[in-house]
């Protein structure tokens, strides 16, 4: 029942959008594609939904071939649900006959559509046309749109894009849970960070049209293997060094790495590695400060002008930081993971 892409490649004319990218989603497993804009997350869900034509690669969905080079099945016979950006709702039916939509001569129509409204809490909706419906609305009745054909594989651009950040707060966890319910391999394509580690049971890190890193939450907080994977949690901020003699030397102090080269490097710092006291021959100073609540967020730069303001680092405190105070800082470099640039 997995759905399978397989070394993908893709142009658009002289631009590469995909080199090579591999991912395996199991049945009942939700993966977040997640990237930069540009890095080929949604032409590679394009691709596996065969809105595109595949150029080279292979797809294949519960051990059945549905796409390679010159043979595809088309994309109105794959069992596979897609959800969009915008829902693309047809605004002439009603939320009822939007879900139908696409069932014609499959069995118990009216039930299973009624199950879908149940499920999903719209049954009071069920009569009223697109227009009529907020944004989270339109969102459930796409998403019980593709869920009621019984797919095999669910894919989501960026279902969340035309919402209001509070409202996509509420709706994650709900829609997580009725991901799960459904048993299909679930794609979801995101460039939200947030968004990737709640809904995500692994996240698929992509750059420049390759699949770089894929793994767990908890996988890519304790041992990320890309820099972009240690930098995909909160608070995580990035300082330039050097790796000079095996040692990894930047403007907060040097340590051991592992396994990294000579030559320019960068620590990907978490939220807590760094803690500030006040020190009147301190090698830092406050420059600037905002309330983040329940604590304070200050920048600081280097003390002397060789360090450009531009390379500060954030530092949470608990009680406001006069502006240009002199401060010591102190890393735990436990919680650092170190990168080539």
């Amino acid at each position: 029942m997995s759905l399978v892409l397989k070394d993908i490649s893709h142009r658009f004319d002289d631009m590469a959008a995909l080199a090579g990218a591999s991912l395996i989603v199991a049945p009942g497993e939700v993966v977040c594609l997640f990237g930069p804009s540009g890095c080929g997350k949604t032409t590679l869900l394009r691709l596996a939904a065969g809105l595109e034509p595949l150029q080279a690669g292979e797809i294949e969905l519960a051990g059945a071939m549905l796409a390679r080079p010159g043979a595809a099945v088309p994309p109105e016979k794959r069992p596979v649900g897609l959800v969009f950006q915008d829902y693309v709702l047809f605004p002439h039916l009603t939320v009822e006959k939007n879900i139908a939509f696409g069932l014609a001569g499959a069995a118990q129509v009216k039930q299973r559509v009624g199950e879908q409204l149940r499920i999903f809490g719209i049954s009071d909706l069920a009569h009223r046309y697109p227009h009529e419906l907020s944004g989270g609305q339109q969102q459930r009745v796409a998403l019980a749109r593709a869920i009621v054909r019984r797919p095999k594989a669910l894919l989501l651009d960026e279902p969340f894009a035309s919402i209001d950040v509070a409202l996509r707060r509420r709706l994650r966890g709900e829609l997580r849970r009725m991901l799960k319910e459904q048993n299909a391999a679930v794609l979801l394509v995101t460039h939200d960070a947030e968004e990737a580690l709640e809904l995500g049971d692994r996240i698929a890190l992509m750059r420049k049209g390759e699949v770089i890193e894929t793994a767990s939450p908890q996988a890519l907080y304790e041992a990320p293997k890309t820099r972009e994977g240690a930098q995909i949690f909160p608070g995580s901020q990035t300082v330039r060094g050097e790796i000079r003699d095996g040692v990894f030397h930047c403007v907060l102090g040097s340590v051991v790495p592992k396994g990294a080269a000579a030559g320019p490097a960068c620590a990907v710092m978490r939220a807590d590695s760094l803690a500030a006291e006040p020190d009147a021959g301190g090698a830092f100073r406050i420059a600037d400060r905002r309330f983040v609540g329940p604590h304070w967020s200050a920048r600081l730069v280097a003390a002397q002008s060789a360090f450009e303001a531009s390379e500060g680092v954030l530092v949470d405190m608990a009680q406001a930081p006069e502006i240009g105070a002199r401060m010591r800082v102190v890393a735990d470099w436990s919680k650092t993971f170190i990168f080539a640039a």
